[in-house]
């Protein structure tokens, strides 16, 4: 099989995988308006679509049993999140579809995140001890976590989250039988 049939087979499958996670949580009564990507780079879009759209400082592989996907670009300082200049924008592909992003700012613009999530999402479907609010979607994952030196917000594909699952579980399997 050429690289190139392998890449595409490769894409398939995880495009029947996202459709899978979101008919799977579709009968959960999940309800937040979703993000469907980010501004106008949807979920699934290629890393040349995240560049033609938003500028990037670098775009480089990354580990996947750390990060979310395979790869991951870092936007320019020039991205901003609702009137927000954050510290960090990130975006992670796997085979080459955009599957998270993540966002780092200074904790002193934590209530204005706050008021442009809750005005954008609803009302956090977890709220957990401390600065920790999720969202939880048919095919995707909202997190604001508040930290003491930098707030973040991830989201994340069901289809990504349920891939991470998967290659854990193999790295656990495999190491129990060496």
């Amino acid at each position: 099989m050429s690289a190139m049939t392998a890449k595409i087979v490769a894409g398939a499958l995880y495009a029947a995988l996202l459709a899978i996670a979101a008919l799977a949580y579709a009968d959960e009564g999940h309800g937040f308006p979703e993000p469907n990507g980010f501004r106008d780079v949807p979920w699934g879009a290629s890393e040349e679509t995240l560049r033609f759209r938003i500028r990037t400082q670098s775009c480089d592989v990354v580990d996947a049993t750390v990060d979310f996907g395979t790869r991951r670009c870092v936007a320019t300082g020039s991205v901003t999140f609702g009137h927000v200049t954050p510290n960090a924008v990130f975006f992670y592909f796997r085979n080459d579809m955009l599957v998270a992003w993540q966002i780092s700012a200074h904790p002193r613009f934590r209530e204005t995140l706050a008021r442009s999530l809750m005005a954008q999402y609803g009302k956090p479907t977890v709220v957990y001890k401390g600065n920790h609010v999720t969202w939880r979607g048919r095919t995707c994952d909202l997190d604001f976590v508040g930290g003491a030196v930098q707030d973040t917000i991830v989201a994340v594909t069901k289809a990504e989250l349920m891939t991470r699952e998967a290659e854990r579980r193999d790295r656990a399997r495999r190491a129990a039988n060496r």
